[in-house]
């Protein structure tokens, strides 16, 4: 890890560039710099296999357990570098900074039964390193066992940090086609209920075209109708697209999204939302 030299780049999201096990550097379009990745999911393991993911040999289930010694040791030794060595000037583009640490990865995070230990470790090295109210923590996350987890929520909350919620569709039918599950739009609506109220939250939803086609009107407003409910009360929604290959077999062929299809959606969720609404293509 010490020796090896990589130009980040939006594009890779390698998560074994560096040979770390759990903590993972990315350069992030919607962070906006360098985010230090934990990857809690290292069996490749989730319970939804959303058709756009980029994780090769995805498969549905659990994370194994975690080593959260090495993971501290990892993440501490990471933090060092970033903090104390000339890391981003080798290996990001000019003027990167550090954005955040975010839990993401392989997989679901909050899936791990070692997930709130693992956000105090962290907040206890974000101490460590005098980097508290400097630098977030943020949670990547599919929204399904927020309410499994409102300690470690109100955790990252207290120390300024947030959860980025994924909803990529309004109605079941298209959850399932595009998250491949049986989705409980209840159940989704109250954990993102639940997750607003204790923390910043901002809803990120990947659009994409299917078959050739971009998201339908209908498709749209059915997506609006869920969120607007809650549009006064969050901190924005982030609309992007594909950046990375999928490795997901699907019956439908997905494309990315580019900036003028990605503004007109903005625009047009924009006139029934009053939200802050930010587009990645």
């Amino acid at each position: 890890m010490d020796k090896k030299t990589f130009k980040l780049h939006t594009e890779n999201h390698d998560r074994d560039i560096f040979e770390s096990k759990y903590i993972y550097p990315v350069l992030s379009r919607r962070a906006g710099g360098l985010s230090l990745g934990i990857n809690l999911n290292t069996n490749n393991a989730c319970n939804w296999q959303c058709i756009y993911c980029e994780i090769p040999n995805l498969t549905r289930g659990n994370p194994e357990p975690i080593d959260l010694n090495l993971l501290e040791d990892e993440l501490r030794q990471w933090l060092f570098k970033i903090n104390h060595t000339s890391f981003i000037e080798e290996n990001g583009p000019p003027n990167t900074s550090f954005a955040d640490i975010a839990f993401s990865g392989n997989g679901e995070p909050t899936a791990a039964k070692e997930f709130a230990d693992a956000v105090d470790r962290s907040i206890k090295l974000l101490k460590e390193f005098h980097l508290v109210n400097k630098i977030p923590i943020r949670l990547i996350t599919n929204g399904s066992f927020i309410h499994k987890n409102l300690d470690a929520i109100k955790t990252i909350s207290k120390y300024n940090g947030e959860v980025w919620f994924k909803v990529d569709a309004g109605n079941t039918l298209a959850m399932k086609q595009i998250n491949q599950i049986n989705p409980s739009m209840k159940q989704i609506h109250n954990n993102l209920d639940l997750c607003i109220r204790h923390v910043s939250t901002v809803v990120q939803s990947c659009f994409l075209k299917i078959d050739g086609s971009i998201p339908s009107n209908k498709f749209l407003d059915d997506y609006i109708n869920f969120i607007n409910p809650f549009s006064n009360n969050l901190k924005g929604i982030h609309i992007y697209s594909l950046a990375r290959p999928s490795y997901q077999k699907s019956e439908v062929d997905i494309q990315r999204l580019d900036l003028e299809e990605l503004s007109y959606i903005q625009q047009y969720i924009n006139n029934q939302i009053d939200c802050l609404i930010d587009i990645f293509p």
